[in-house]
């Protein structure tokens, strides 16, 4: 894989980062160039240099297998850090990725390159990010080289992106901008078409070089990186993850410090103590699914029915608070919490966080529904992996797709199955 010099176009309104990418997987389609878009106020601080661009592609010449060449500017303690993290990734994760070598045209080692200072967060709206966000305030951050200033919010990242530029993403700014002003922090959107080179299997498992790579092409603005965490320290050894304390670090430069933020606490412990900021009870932002603004109320809009949204709106239901949350509009339903699918060891986690608060807060009745859903995921779970059972159902999805008196018969009985939880762990 070939990063070609990076170069910086400026259009007035946005400027653009962006990289010819040659890829050397046969048949592979990948777009020619990966592009990072920032707003026209950003155009002095955006850098040239390959920092951002290896960081973002690293993840995929690993997948790939294929050495990478980088034909720019890198960081010396970058190209460092990228050895370890590639030790770490492919120890961990050994059938996704594989050490590969990294060559550059220009390392820059020990260079000091003036930067503004500033310290960024990875912000997408959701829990552990308002609460990286809560917790670096300067109410609440005694340390004033470590006060949040700046928050980097991806427009690609997630199913929400709208690459078009038709919109829906700009709703979403403008949801979370007035805030940002009251606490005097800038918002960063950065349009980028990076997950169309990782897509979602390969983004999930090196999330956190997704989200560091806008701030380090930001080169000259930041001297602090937080990239908020999915789980807590003590867990992440259970189940391999994007984001770590062992490797975050990793993707600093000699300008930029980056720090795995909040691994102290539970997703359960960040929703109870976020419960309590007004600031979220329109504007948190978890859903799985796309969300949207609402018209009337212009809040954040989450979907109120996948496995992200139930879990949080059981902990706020637990702590007497999803009243307060307009950002999701419908009632919690419990049929909907004993349905839900954890055969994903990381959700499994999450789950029994919720199950464990539940029970300690003498909400049996939660705690008895998110169980149950737990019970019933690990059985089926453990029932698909019979070869035995996976040839039938195979064979019976084949029949049905062929023949229409026995597609007939099979597909009530689906249905029912569906409706009691049971169909989308079976077929999916």
């Amino acid at each position: 894989m070939i990063i070609h010099e990076p170069r910086v176009r400026d259009d007035r309104d946005e400027v653009s980062v962006e990289a010819v990418v040659e890829v050397a997987q046969p048949g592979a389609a990948y777009p020619e160039t990966l592009f990072f878009t920032f707003p026209g106020s950003c155009r002095e601080v955006v850098t040239s240099r390959a920092d951002g661009f290896a960081a973002a592609l690293l993840p995929l010449a690993m997948r790939l297998g294929e050495s990478l060449q980088i034909r720019g500017d890198l960081s010396g303690r970058l190209a460092h850090g990228m050895r370890d993290y590639q030790r770490i990734q492919s120890t961990w994760n050994p059938g996704i990725f594989k050490c590969v070598e990294v060559q550059c045209d220009r390392l820059r080692t020990g260079e000091s390159r003036g930067t503004l200072g500033k310290v960024g967060a990875s912000f997408s709206g959701g829990v552990d990010s308002f609460h990286t966000l809560w917790t670096h305030l300067p109410d609440n951050e005694p340390y004033p080289s470590f006060r949040v200033s700046h928050c980097v919010m991806i427009n690609g990242f997630d199913s929400d992106t709208d690459l078009g530029n038709t919109g829906s993403f700009e709703r979403m700014r403008r949801v979370y901008e007035p805030m940002m002003r009251r606490h005097n922090l800038e918002l960063v959107v950065v349009r980028t078409n990076l997950l169309q080179f990782l897509g979602f299997m390969t983004q999930k498992q090196s999330f956190a070089a997704f989200v560091t790579a806008p701030a380090l092409v930001l080169g000259r603005l930041f001297s602090r990186f937080y990239v908020p965490s999915s789980y807590k320290f003590t867990l992440l050894g259970m189940v391999p993850d994007g984001s770590h304390p062992m490797f975050d670090h990793l993707l600093g430069t000699d300008t930029m410090e980056v720090i795995h933020d909040g691994a102290h606490l539970t997703r359960v412990e960040k929703t109870v103590a976020l419960s309590k900021w007004t600031d979220t009870y329109d504007r948190l932002r978890v859903c799985v699914n796309a969300t949207g603004v609402d018209d009337e109320t212009n809040a954040i809009r989450n979907c109120c029915a996948c496995e992200k949204c139930l879990r949080t709106m059981g902990t706020l239901e637990i702590v007497g608070a999803l009243k307060k949350f307009v950002c999701f509009p419908k009632a919690l339903e419990r049929r909907r919490i004993r349905s839900l699918d954890y055969r994903d060891r990381g959700s499994r986690i999450f789950a029994n966080e919720i199950i464990d608060f539940a029970s300690r807060s003498g909400r049996k009745d939660m705690a008895g529904d998110f169980r149950q859903a737990l019970l019933r995921s690990v059985w089926l779970s453990r029932l698909w992996r019979r070869p035995p059972v996976q040839r039938i159902a195979r064979a019976s999805y084949r029949l049905e797709k062929r023949w229409k008196p026995y597609a007939a018969i099979v597909t009530p009985a689906k249905r029912l199955l569906q409706r009691l939880g049971f169909g989308r762990l079976m077929w999916s």
